[in-house]
Parts: C-alpha cells; structure tokens; sequence
C-alpha cells in the first residue's frame, strides 16, 4: 500500500504535480497564487464566466467601481482580508447615518431605528442572548423566534407612546428583509437559531474606497500596488470553460475532467471552488463516482439564498449624500401599492415594493445609487425588465423621499442576477434549520475525495466550506489557502 502512494507522488514530484483549480473567485485565486508561490506551476484555472472574480463582481460605473456582489469587508481582526489589505490604507469607514423613512415622507425617530436594530441583534444567531434563549427555547428557527418575540418586545417598550409603537409595528417587514439582507435567505423561518458563524470584531462595514472589492484579488495576483511583480497567473486561466464532469476513482491517482465544448483532461488533483449552489444543483450529474451520503445531505441541508441588488445612475445627485435610506410602509399605504404600482412581482399580498432594505450613495460615486432587495421576491426579481425596475424605485423614491428632495429618473442601472445565474445560483451560504442546531456541514463540505490510498485527488474551497467564515470572502480566501497547503504539505512529506 505504501510503495503504491509513493510511487505516484515521486513522479508528480519530479514532474510537478497537475492541479486544475475549478473557479476563479476568491477561494480558487488564493489556492492558485498560494501554489505558485510555492514553486508548483503545473496549474490551470477553468472559469465558467467571461471574467475572473466569482461572487467579486467590480463593475466600473459612474466615476468608480460599484460592486454587484461582495461590497464590504466585515471586521479588522482575526480578517484575512483586512490583514492583507489593510497596509495600503485603501479600506475606509462606511460614513452614512441610517435614516428610516415612512409612506408619509417622515423621517422615523431614531429612537425606534436602534431599538429595531437592537431587536434584531438580539435574535441574531451568532449572539448569543439570555433573554432570548429563555424566552424562544425549543423553536428552532429565527423567523419562529422574531414572530413570538416582536409585538411583545416593543408593546413592553412602547407601552405609554402609541405613536411610536404603530411606527415599530409597521416596521416588522422592513426589519426582516434587512434581516435576510444579512444572512442571504428567502425566508427567516428556515434561517437556524443556532449557528457556528463567527463574527469578526471591529468595524464591520469597511468599503474600497470606489476601488471594488476586486482589490484583493489584485493584491493576491501582485497585480497591486506594483503590477511589474504581478505572478504569471493570467496564462492559467481559462475563461469560459465549464466543467460538466468530474471522473474520479478510488483505484486511480488521476482526476479526469470533462469540460465545455467535449473537451476532456487529466490531472492529479483537482480543487473545486463552486458555490454551495451550484452543488445543490449539478452534484449528481458532476460527480463520478457520486459524492458520499454524508457530502449530499451537508450540501442539501446547508442553507443557500440570494439578494438583489441595483445600481442606479442619475443626472445629478438629488439626495442627502450622508444618509442610507431604509423605507417603511404603514398598514394603510401599503395597500395602496396594488393600484398605484402593480407592475412587478406580488407574493402572499406583498409587493415586490415592500422588501427593500436599503438605499445609499456608492463610495467616490457622487451620481450613483445603491439598492438592496431581500426576500423570497429575490428570484423573480432577477427576471424583471430594467424598465420596471426603474418605474418601481421611482415610484419609491417619489414616495418616500418626494416630499423633502427634487427626484429625478435614473439614466442607466446595471443589475445583479446570482440565483438565475447557472454558475452561481445564489449569492453565500447560512445556516439553514434543516441541518438542525450548529450543524458541522461546512466541515463536511470541506473534505477532500481520496483514492484507495487516502491520497486526496479532489479537494473543495469556497465560503461554504469554512467552519466559521462561512458567506464571507475572508473565509472563502482561507479556505483556498487551506486546500493549497494540503498539496502543499502532502508534497514536502
């Protein structure tokens, strides 16, 4: 058994091992640039997009890059991406002051927006909370929990201010969308109450400085700050190339992968980046020999949503450049909408119209909005005209904000598509209550596929795949990194 693993790892060692990375987001380009620092150069890199970057989408709009998709770096410590970047003074604080406004054009007291937030933080699933636990133990979803808890919690509040109250009460649609914002789910009721996310500490909202989250890559591929010491990476990479079968055997060293136009190639690993979506929607048809049942039921039972987002281009900046606007309906408003705006999607009742989450000016972008959207709506969202599009935030804008600013109409949007997207589907992973309480699915996520000889001939990186890090760049980027030294160390043993 033993003369049968060394023989294969002398010739790849003498060789230089062949390793196909499948993806080239933050995950498959750290797992990349790890290994050519480290003297293996016998790679290539299949991205199924026309670009590299992944669920890094850095679009140049307006006067700067807006990002479409991961937009900010959420904590200084314990961040790989802040500890990388952070030397180069590119990060800045977010600077917006959150503002609630109501159908009547009214700003909410700001008393009611911090008890909304404190609500929320205290039902998060990475807090933990003792009121909480004593008050929604044995339910077992943060939607189950937000339904017993919220009428009650603010009633209590606002038991001898009624005003306040109906503003609080008014805002529970508002509070879960922005709640789903965060966790990139369709519905709280299937987002678990027990989570093993880690929340890194310091300041959580830190932008790019109208750079784009695309930095980091650039910083990973020394394309920044001094692009002469870039590492020859680009040759690798190829775009447009889909991976539709993955032949792996326990009795082989070699990885054979078949790929987009009936092209097929061997190697001996393979790291597959992917996101958790697309697993869910190809891993039986991907993988030959199928996946192990255990694999299957983290990759079915590990949550995986999307949210929505627009950027908006106008003439001129008509709105107060220090504010991120939130938007809240009152009862009797919002039925209004059915006949005012029907144009869009409608779900239980709902408009489309009611699962904004926010609104604010992009960094060094004076001209351009941006939009959040959360919620099951997300899916159909993503098929709507950019007309309507146009039409239904104008419709907000005139309503929300009309009575305090001169609004006027977009000149051009782009959009983001992830859960349509069929290299994608979705945007990051949550804890869903399917896997039942502080499930360890990333962890199985993560394990690589061996040969007879425990010699690990496909690996998996990605967000998904991190214990803790999960739905983050930084935990998509150390799992990359930690695939790249498990060849790393198979070789220098």
């Amino acid at each position: 058994m033993l003369v049968a693993l060394i023989i294969p790892l002398i010739e790849s060692v003498r060789n230089g091992p062949s390793i196909l990375i499948i993806g080239a987001g933050p995950s498959g380009i750290a797992a990349a640039t790890k290994l050519l620092k480290n003297n293996y150069t016998s790679i290539k890199i299949f991205e199924a997009e026309d670009r590299i970057g992944g669920r890094i989408r850095s679009v140049e709009f307006g006067d700067a890059f807006v990002d479409l998709g991961a937009e900010w770096c959420h904590g200084e410590k314990e961040n790989i991406v802040y500890d990388m970047i952070n030397q180069y003074n590119v990060l800045r604080h977010t600077n917006l002051s959150y503002k609630l406004v109501y159908s009547n054009g009214k700003y909410i007291d700001d008393d009611v927006y911090q008890a909304l937030i404190d609500f929320a933080d205290s039902i998060d699933a990475s807090v933990t909370n003792e009121e909480t636990e004593k008050n929604c133990q044995g339910l077992q979803s943060i939607g189950e929990c937000f339904q017993k808890q919220f009428n009650a919690s603010f009633t209590k509040r606002y038991s001898t201010d009624s005003g306040k109250l109906k503003l609080a009460v008014d805002s529970a649609d508002w509070l879960e969308c922005y709640m789903a914002t965060y966790d990139s789910t369709f519905s709280l009721q299937d987002l678990s109450r027990r989570s093993n996310y880690k929340r890194c500490e310091g300041d959580l909202r830190l932008n790019w400085n109208g750079r784009g989250y695309k930095t980091i890559l650039e910083l990973m591929m020394q394309k920044f700050p001094d692009t002469s010491k870039q590492l020859p990476l680009d040759e690798r990479i190829v775009l447009r190339k889909e991976v539709t079968k993955i032949l792996w055997r326990h009795n082989n060293s070699k990885v054979v992968v078949q790929s987009s136009g009936n092209g097929s190639d061997e190697f001996d690993h393979v790291i597959f980046t992917p996101s958790l979506g697309v697993l869910k929607a190809s891993h039986d048809s991907l993988f030959d020999p199928p996946l192990s049942v255990e694999k299957v039921t983290a990759i079915r039972n590990f949550g995986f949503g999307a949210t929505f987002k627009i950027a908006m281009h106008f003439p001129k900046t008509w709105w107060n450049v220090s504010e991120l606007y939130g938007f809240v309906w009152s009862a009797e408003d919002e039925k209004k909408i059915t006949s005012d705006f029907p144009e869009g999607p409608f779900k239980n009742g709902r408009s489309w119209l009611t699962t904004s989450t926010k609104f604010f000016q992009a960094e060094h972008n004076p001209k351009v909005m941006i939009a959040f959207f959360a919620g099951e709506m997300v899916p159909d969202l993503e098929k709507e005209s950019d007309q309507v599009l146009i039409d239904g935030c104008m419709y907000l804008f005139k309503t929300f904000l009309g009575s305090n600013y001169s609004v006027v109409e977009p000149d051009s949007i782009i959009r983001s598509s992830w859960y349509t997207n069929p290299h994608f589907r979705g945007t990051y992973s949550y804890e869903s209550v399917k896997g039942g309480s502080g499930s360890r699915y990333p962890e199985e996520l993560g394990k690589p596929l061996r040969n007879e000889d425990e010699r690990p001939t496909v690996l998996f990186a990605g967000e998904a795949t991190h214990p803790y890090y999960f739905s983050t760049v930084h935990g998509a980027i150390e799992s990359g990194y930690r695939e790249a030294d498990r060849l790393i160390n198979l070789y220098s043993s």
